[in-house]
C-alpha cells in the first residue's frame, strides 16, 4: 500500500539579514525562523542570499535542515532582479518573503510578502548612505505595488505608508517583533560597578554622539558620577571619526568603555547588569533593543520619536529629543537620582513574543496559499 504524501507549499525567503552577523534584521528574521520551521510546519522553507550565511547561524540551519540555494555574489540589487527570479522559477517556489523591504521590480507569478521597518527614504533621508537611499527612493513605490502583504513592524511604519500611497492601505498589517528572556551561560562582564549602556551600528541614525557628548558634558559637571557608559556596537558608516576614537581606547579614562560586534552571551549580561538603558535613534521602524531592555526591568531613556512612544511606558522611562545633548543629560541625572532605579513594568510580556510574531506571519501565508488553491480550482 502507498502512503499518500502531502504536499508542503515552499516558501523562499530573502535571508541576506543573516549574513551580516547580530543586527536587529537578522535577530528578528532568526528569532521568527526557529518557530517557523519545525517538522509539523505547513511550508518547506528555502533561504536565498547573494551572501555566504554568518557562522552564527549556521548550527540552527543544519539542525533543522533547512535548504540553501546556492550563492551567487553579486550586489544585491542586481541579485535582487535578475538571479533571484530565475532561482525561485527553478527550484518551483509557491510563494516569496522580502526581509529587507524590497522585492524584485518586475512582479513575479506567486504571491510576495515584505517586511516593512520603516520609510526612511522619507522621514529620515539623512540617515542612509546615497546609494541606499536611491535604491528605496526608486524602488520603494514598486515593491509595495507588488506586494501582496505588507508587513509593517509598528503602527507607526503602518501610518507612514499609508500616508504615502493610500491606496496601498488593504495591504498593510501590522506585526510587531518579539523578545525572549535569554538565558547566560556564564558573566564575561570585565566592567565593574554602575553603568549606563547603549547598543547600535556607528551610523547616523543611531546617533550614538549624541549621548557620549552628554555623558562627557555630565561628567565634567558632576566629576563624582560613578556611573560608566558602555556602548555596544559595529562599524557602520558616517562616524570615522567617532569610530577612530572609541577604537583607540582614548575614551577609556573618562568613563567610556566600547565593546565591539559582541557575542549574544555578552549582550544579554549587558541587559541584565546595566543601571538605565539608553537608546539615541532619530529613526527606527521600530526598536528591538528597547523591548530587550524592558524584558529586564530596565528603565529607559530614549527618543522622543513616534515608534517609542507605542513601546515605553511614560511613567517608567524618559524620552527626549533626540539631539538635545543638554535634555540627555539632564534625563541620565533625573533616573540615576531615583531611590530606587528598578521598578516593575505594568506591560504584559507575554504579549511580546516571537512564539506571536511567527504565528501571525505563518497565518499569513496560509490565507493566502488558500486563496491561491481556490483561484486554481
Amino acid at each position: 500500500m502507498q502512503l499518500e504524501v502531502k504536499y508542503k507549499p515552499r516558501i523562499a525567503v530573502d535571508a541576506r539579514p543573516l549574513s551580516y552577523g547580530l543586527t536587529g534584521n537578522s535577530r528578528y528574521l532568526f528569532e521568527v525562523l526557529k518557530f517557523l520551521i519545525r517538522q509539523d510546519s505547513h511550508f518547506e522553507y528555502y533561504l536565498y542570499s547573494n551572501k555566504e550565511i554568518h557562522p552564527m547561524f549556521l548550527d540552527f540551519i543544519k539542525e533543522n535542515k533547512v535548504i540553501i540555494a546556492p550563492i551567487k555574489k553579486l550586489p544585491g540589487i542586481l541579485w535582487l532582479n535578475f538571479i533571484l527570479p530565475y532561482l525561485l522559477h527553478k527550484d518551483r517556489i509557491d510563494l516569496f518573503w522580502g526581509t529587507l523591504q524590497l522585492l524584485p521590480y518586475f512582479r513575479l507569478a506567486i504571491p510576495e510578502f515584505v517586511n516593512y521597518h520603516d520609510l526612511n527614504f522619507r522621514s529620515a533621508p539623512e540617515t542612509m548612505t546615497r546609494t541606499n537611499y536611491i535604491q528605496h527612493r526608486l524602488l520603494s513605490p514598486k515593491t509595495l505595488h507588488n506586494a501582496d502583504t505588507i508587513f509593517c513592524l509598528s503602527m507607526n511604519t503602518k501610518k507612514e505608508i499609508a500616508e504615502f500611497r493610500p491606496e496601498y492601505t488593504k495591504k498593510l498589517k501590522v506585526i510587531y517583533p518579539g523578545v525572549s528572556k535569554k538565558v547566560i551561560s556564564n558573566n564575561e562582564l570585565a566592567i565593574e560597578g554602575k553603568f549606563l549602556f547603549t547598543i547600535g551600528t556607528l551610523e547616523p541614525r543611531k546617533n550614538i554622539s549624541t549621548v557620549i557628548e552628554a555623558y562627557l558634558l555630565l561628567k565634567k559637571e558632576k566629576p563624582d558620577f560613578d556611573y560608566k557608559l558602555v556602548i555596544a556596537s559595529r562599524r557602520g558608516w558616517g562616524q570615522e571619526e567617532l569610530t577612530a576614537k572609541l577604537l583607540s581606547g582614548e575614551l577609556e579614562k573618562e568613563g567610556i568603555v566600547f565593546l565591539e560586534n559582541p557575542n549574544d552571551n555578552l549582550l544579554n549580561v549587558l541587559y541584565q547588569k546595566c543601571s538605565i538603558f539608553l537608546f539615541p535613534s532619530i529613526h527606527e521602524g521600530f526598536g528591538l533593543p528597547l523591548l530587550e531592555a524592558m524584558l529586564e526591568q530596565k528603565v529607559c531613556i530614549a527618543s522622543d520619536i513616534p515608534v517609542f512612544r507605542e513601546i515605553l511606558e511614560s511613567d517608567t522611562d524618559i524620552l527626549v529629543k533626540p539631539r538635545e545633548i543638554s535634555e540627555w543629560e539632564s534625563a541620565i541625572l533625573t533616573i540615576t537620582n531615583r531611590s530606587s532605579i528598578k521598578r516593575r513594568r505594568t506591560w504584559d510580556e507575554k504579549q511580546w513574543t516571537w512564539l506571536a510574531t511567527a504565528s501571525q506571519i505563518e497565518e499569513t501565508f496560509l490565507i493566502e496559499w488558500h486563496k491561491r488553491l481556490g483561484s486554481s480550482v
